[in-house]
């Protein structure tokens, strides 16, 4: 894990003290050192002197920069699921024009270089892990996307006159944004549980298709269903 990513989370949990580069180095091996224990067991069953040994630090200096084991977790997932939410908002305008792939790979990319990290998607800590970060993309996605104005443009451009209630594009968006949210972070935990077989390149091309297509269309498509233009049976 770089000391740029554990700088970003030390400084958002101590924002009037700045860590410094003995700090931020501090940091990286104990929680280099917690992710090596968590390949291997449980966090329940990870002790902090195991931990201190493991990244030859001492017990107090531990206590000088989380409250215990659990609160150390919940750092580490906070950062992930910060610079995630930071990737995703960098690609904001490319997302309403529906182009995913730019995304994708930052995001494939970014995780194939933080292997240890990423690999808790399919350790002992994986589900708590997963949850989070679909919650986190979804999140994002609502943030970034405004449904009305991207189901008039695709209206427009089909040559439709553009007209949706604003409740019957929220709740189509709600439910889409779940399904593309997960589909994303099951894609990812599967391609690490297959041991990252398949290039960054082949993953953001597949990815960012399948995305493609239950996007913006795809919205638009839906909102006939819930507005009741098209039989809910077809």
């Amino acid at each position: 894990m770089s000391d740029a990513i554990v700088a970003k989370t030390a400084t958002e949990a101590k924002p009037s003290k700045p860590l410094d580069r003995r700090a931020r180095r501090t940091r990286a091996m104990l929680q280099e050192a917690m992710l090596k224990l968590l390949e291997r067991k449980p966090l329940n069953k990870i002790s902090v002197t195991e931990l201190t040994e493991l990244a030859d630090v001492n017990r107090a200096t531990f206590y000088a920069h989380y409250t215990d084991i659990y609160d150390m977790f919940e750092q580490i997932k906070a950062e992930l699921i910060d610079t995630l939410g930071d990737i995703i908002a960098r690609h904001g305008e490319e997302i309403s024009q529906a182009e995913y792939r730019p995304l994708i790979r930052e995001i494939f990319e970014f995780a194939d270089a933080h292997e240890h990290l990423f690999s808790l998607l399919v350790g002992n800590q994986g589900d708590a892990l997963y949850a989070d970060l679909i919650a986190a993309v979804e999140r994002q996605l609502v943030r970034l996307v405004d449904p009305i104005a991207a189901a008039e443009q695709h209206d427009r451009s089909l040559g439709a006159a553009p007209a949706h209630n604003r409740s019957a594009v929220e709740t189509v968006r709600t439910y889409q944004f779940a399904y593309l949210a997960g589909g994303i972070v099951n894609v990812l935990q599967a391609w690490f549980q297959r041991g990252r077989r398949e290039p960054v390149d082949f993953m953001a091309s597949m990815v960012a298709t399948t995305t493609r297509m239950a996007g913006i269309e795809s919205l638009t498509l839906n909102l006939r269903l819930v507005e009741g233009k098209e039989d809910i049976r077809a």
